[in-house]
């Protein structure tokens, strides 16, 4: 797996912390969505932005990019902090154990406060404003704001990850969000696919 490889399944990750991270208290400061839905996402980290089209069910997603001509799929299952990355090119699927990808899986252990504010439209999709406030024992923190939808959709964050004295900014937007049934086979691997597990000094090195 390639250094791009590795970044952009870094960055998934930590925007899956960042957004709706499972703890002790549930899925994340909101819950896990209500509905299916699916929708184009923008992220952006520090300064770098990416494109990526999210499918989505309840504790199940699935992101889905293409950077330098290379289609990559990351499966995400909350229930049981499991992630797969696809490359459909070689029909691979590598699996990690979320919790345990240095640099993420602390955030995992976060305890959250929110306090809601007024209705606002986001990208034509009315949701309510969220201040939310993350923290846990080592001393991590995500503040910052979040908009969701009756259906239980973040449809964007503004977020400020601390950890271990840095700060990061995290911002993802859902454009064209559509509520509605979905493939459920977009969420599972395709058979025929070689598993292997995703070797965790990847993320070292992207650190």
């Amino acid at each position: 797996m390639n250094a791009v490889t590795a970044r952009l399944l870094a960055l998934v990750l930590l925007v899956l912390a960042a957004v709706a991270p499972a703890t002790a208290q549930g899925y994340g400061p909101f819950g896990p969505p209500d509905v299916s839905y699916t929708a184009d996402a923008t992220v952006t980290l520090g300064r770098r932005s990416y494109d990526m089209r999210v499918v989505a069910s309840g504790p199940l997603e699935r992101r889905e990019m293409v950077t330098q001509g290379i289609r990559r799929i990351v499966l995400i299952d909350q229930r049981s902090r499991r992630a797969s990355l696809l490359l459909p090119d070689q029909r691979v699927a590598m699996d990690a154990d979320i919790s345990l990808v240095p640099g993420v899986g602390e955030l995992f252990q976060l305890r959250w406060k929110t306090r809601p504010l007024g209705h606002e439209q986001v990208a034509g999709t009315r949701a309510r404003k969220h201040r939310v406030d993350g923290t846990n024992g080592r001393g991590d923190r995500i503040t910052g704001h979040a908009w969701v939808t009756g259906g239980n959709v973040m449809v964007r964050a503004d977020l400020e990850v601390r950890r271990e004295g840095k700060v990061t900014r995290v911002h993802q937007e859902l454009h064209n969000l559509r509520v509605g049934a979905i493939d459920h086979a977009l969420l599972a691997i395709p058979a025929g696919y070689r598993r292997m597990p995703l070797p965790m000094n990847l993320f070292n090195r992207q650190k």
